[in-house]
């Protein structure tokens, strides 16, 4: 089979959860670059992709990406790339088009370069001067960004949001691959109750019984990519029948949605019902006032009224207030809530645990994460939640025995004062090595030296830019993080420097980073680098123009490597943009 370039693209806020949907379902090597998931897979991989993705929109073939500064380099590169082996003689080929910070700004006119262009291509192939395009549909997509311009096929048709159960919605629906992305990043699996007490339509609480039976979202609808002659029908029937034999039984638990709307409960029956679910979902018609249950550790994710469309601002404070109420006498459940709402926190009356930035529509909101803590075991040890993250876990396991990172013979004297980290001997040795491993390698000094190894030490940790190493372990651990790299990653420093570096990265990023650490070890250093990193409570930012290099002592003697940066773009919370070069503090993270 043939090879594609595969793109997954997904809304603001959701990449890492269409990430991670694709290396459940085995594939590696993905990239994640502006709202897209990159990845390889053959004609079988489009059909199952489409099938079974939940928070992704499309499923796209990436035909080219080249720079295009100017209209005939637009032209002449999209005219080179090898169209006829996608589109047949017959096939309807409308071109869409986008553009962002390039010098291509006129929309319709790269439109029509780009058309015309793929007409020229497909005369070489067929020797025609006419196409009909009475065929299938292959919807192109020509997209500028900083003057690259990236050409794609849509092989999905319909937004992968339209799973075929919902004709009608409530006055505010919530898009099916939202709410899917809303659970996936909730700590809820099968095993516990879910409850949703402004359900609305039905949406969120069809979607986590379609999570958990393991149906594919995408078994009830067709896709554009089905009509095309080249890819074998047979695949789609395959696909199908793997998917079915996939589903699981009922629930021990039912998934509960409530609503005081009689005819949101109405719509929400119909919808389950048309997604094979209807036995798994008890709708009631109540207010969340009245919701009461005997189970501990059940998760409630809601999209409740914001108050910009729906409700008075009053009336919706008084919700968010009961709520609140409510949910206090559940200690040991999960509480999640997407509003748009920013006074939602004082109302709630409790700051969230994490928050993440989403767009439900144009809406610009707020995912509200108050995790709970997680179930037990009979033995008392607690499960750890499939959502919770590799960097979440390997700190919960670093933050008991904290006395690893200080030796005996480091430890204060009762009598004495207490000595800060950055004052310890390995401490104070590590900042040696990494002032001057970084002056051998470039020439220059990371800070103005001085004749005092303590001084330089304290500068260095209290820095007004970002600096963390590792050591030269198999699996890298981190020896040492300054008081900017402990506020952004949100760790202490004794946490911060017990946990392996890689999962300072979520997994789709590893690949990268280790390209990257491989280089710097080839070379020396690198002084351009630019990546995606996480924090403890997974607010993910964009590290820009890091220098990374190698640690070696005065023998050459290899002892690990280290990096340094002072801007980076948040990625996740409400502020955009971080620069502690400039303003020479690191930014405080949100509570």
């Amino acid at each position: 089979m043939a090879r594609f370039d595969l793109i997954a693209t997904s809304t603001f806020g959701l990449e890492s959860v269409v990430a991670r949907e694709l290396e459940r379902l085995g594939y590696t090597g993905l990239r994640i670059v502006d709202g897209k998931v990159h990845f390889q897979g053959d004609e079988r991989d489009i059909a199952r992709c489409n099938l079974w993705l939940r928070s992704a929109d499309r499923v796209l073939i990436r035909v080219g990406e080249f720079p295009a500064p100017d209209f005939d380099a637009l032209f002449d590169q999209t005219k080179a790339l090898p169209w006829s082996d996608l589109l047949p003689m017959d096939a309807k080929f409308p071109v869409a088009g986008r553009s962002v910070l390039s010098r291509l700004h006129a929309v319709p006119a790269i439109q029509g370069a780009v058309k015309k262009a793929i007409v020229e291509s497909l005369k070489r192939t067929y020797q025609r001067f006419r196409f009909d395009e009475t065929g299938s549909l292959f919807q192109i997509e020509v997209s500028l960004l900083r003057d690259v311009a990236t050409l794609t096929i849509d092989t999905t048709g319909d937004g992968l949001h339209k799973r075929g159960y919902r004709e009608f919605v409530g006055a505010a629906p919530l898009r099916e691959t939202m709410a899917a992305g809303l659970i996936q990043l909730s700590y809820w699996n099968r095993d516990r109750q879910f409850v949703d007490p402004f359900c609305g339509s039905g949406t969120l609480p069809i979607e986590a019984a379609l999570i958990g039976r393991n149906i594919a979202p995408g078994i009830g609808r067709s896709f554009a990519a089905e009509d095309w002659r080249w890819l074998d029908r047979r695949l789609w029937r395959d696909v199908r029948t793997e998917a079915r034999d996939l589903r699981q039984p009922r629930m021990a638990l039912p998934i509960l949605g409530f609503d005081h709307d009689p005819s949101a409960i109405r719509l929400s029956e119909k919808g389950a019902n048309e997604a094979g679910v209807a036995g798994d979902i008890q709708f009631r018609c109540q207010e969340v006032s009245d919701f009461r249950t005997g189970v501990d550790y059940g998760v409630l994710i809601s999209n409740p009224p914001y108050g910009e469309r729906l409700g008075d601002p009053e009336e919706v404070a008084a919700v968010y207030r009961e709520l609140g109420r409510v949910t206090a006498s559940l200690p040991t459940w999960g509480i999640y809530v997407i509003t748009s709402n920013r006074g939602f926190e004082q109302q709630f009356g409790r700051r969230a645990a994490r928050r993440r930035k989403l767009f439900n529509g144009r809406l610009e909101c707020q995912f509200y994460q108050y995790p709970g803590p997680p179930p037990r075991r009979a033995d008392g040890a607690p499960i750890v939640a499939e959502a919770e993250s590799e960097l979440d876990s390997a700190v919960h396991q670093s933050e008991e025995p904290t006395v690893a990172v200080i030796s005996q013979a480091e430890s204060v004297q009762p009598d004495q004062p207490a000595l800060e980290i950055w004052q310890t001997p390995a401490w104070l040795q590590q900042a040696q090595l990494l002032l001057d491993s970084y002056q051998r390698l470039l020439g220059r000094e990371l800070l103005p030296r001085s004749t005092d190894p303590m001084d330089e030490a304290r500068r260095l940790y209290h820095a007004p830019f970002v600096v963390v190493s590792h050591g030269t372990q198999a699996d890298p651990v981190l020896n040492y993080g300054n008081l900017a790299a402990q506020r952004l990653w949100e760790m202490d420093a004794v946490t911060l420097t017990a946990i392996p570096s890689r999962l300072t990265a979520e997994p789709m990023h590893r690949d990268e980073r280790a390209e990257m650490m491989a280089r710097a070890a080839r070379d020396g250093f690198v002084d351009d680098y630019r990546g995606i990193r996480i924090s403890r409570t997974g607010r993910r930012f964009l590290i820009e123009r890091a220098m990374i290099w190698n640690l070696q002592d005065s023998g050459g003697r290899r002892q690990g490597q280290a990096a340094t940066f002072s801007e980076w773009v948040s990625l996740d919370s409400e502020s955009e943009t971080g620069s502690v070069g400039e303003t020479g503090v690191a930014p405080q993270p949100e509570d």
